[in-house]
């Protein structure tokens, strides 16, 4: 593990995110201090999901990030460093986890992970990101109506060290949050399509109109999903507004 990071371990919070808000608020926390808890009483997942996680059993961290340069527009260049930097963490662990646009993890067709980035704005750049992070680890059995969990032990039939996953997590996070840094766009573009779920190949989506067939041609700057459908018309979407049949 980087003995560099400053993780702070909690029994319990309300979530990590908030936790480490707090923390940074009152000067108590710095660029890549991390935060986990063993259990969340008010986890949160993208737009207000919750997210199931039995105690001690799955990591829920937050990494606060201070950004230099980085303006608004820009800021799904750093969330697509994210999902590569935990894909990239899990490589060890288990093949071909994919990053399901804009930023669940996904093995096979089952959910590993879920993101959840704030950003805190002065003027028009972001001068710090909170970085929320669920990954499912050693938990056996889901109940909750999350139509697709799947956990790293369920895969591999063994436990796994979640101290272990936030060190590797964090300096892949440091390596890609330089790439942002320095504007290296095209590397972060490169790496997050390759590991993008169902980036080859036509698929089944549905939108307001109903479902279609449509390949993955690409991510815009400002994260739309780009598809190319079966009439060869372009489509293009915001975070809601499509959806993966699975």
């Amino acid at each position: 593990m980087n003995q560099n990071i400053e993780i702070i371990e909690l029994d319990q919070a309300d979530s990590t995110n908030n936790r480490i808000r707090q923390l940074a608020e009152d000067g108590q926390a710095r660029n890549m201090t991390v935060v986990t808890a063993q259990y969340q009483t008010a986890g949160r997942g993208q737009v207000g999901n919750s997210w199931e996680s039995e105690a001690g059993k799955n990591l829920l961290m937050s990494v606060l990030v201070e950004h230099r340069d980085l303006d608004v527009h820009q800021q799904f260049y750093f969330s697509k460093a994210v999902s590569v930097s935990l894909v990239e963490t899990l490589d060890g662990i288990v093949k071909d986890t994919r990053i399901k646009w804009p930023n669940d993890i996904y093995h096979a067709d089952r959910k590993l992970a879920g993101i959840l980035i704030e950003n805190d704005l002065c003027r028009s750049e972001i001068r710090r990101s909170i970085v929320g992070i669920g990954l499912n680890v050693n938990q056996m059995r889901f109940v909750s109506d999350a139509p697709n969990p799947v956990s790293l032990r369920q895969i591999t039939g063994r436990d796994h060290d979640m101290r272990e996953i936030v060190g590797t997590f964090v300096g892949n996070l440091q390596r890609w949050k330089s790439c942002v840094d320095e504007k290296d766009f095209a590397s972060i573009d490169r790496q997050y399509f390759a590991r993008l779920y169902r980036n080859v190949g036509m698929h089944a989506f549905a939108d307001s109109r109903g479902r279609f067939m449509a390949r993955i041609e690409g991510i815009a700057p400002e994260g739309f999903l780009v598809l190319r459908d079966a009439d060869d018309v372009q489509r293009s979407y915001a975070f809601k507004e499509v959806e993966f049949i699975i």
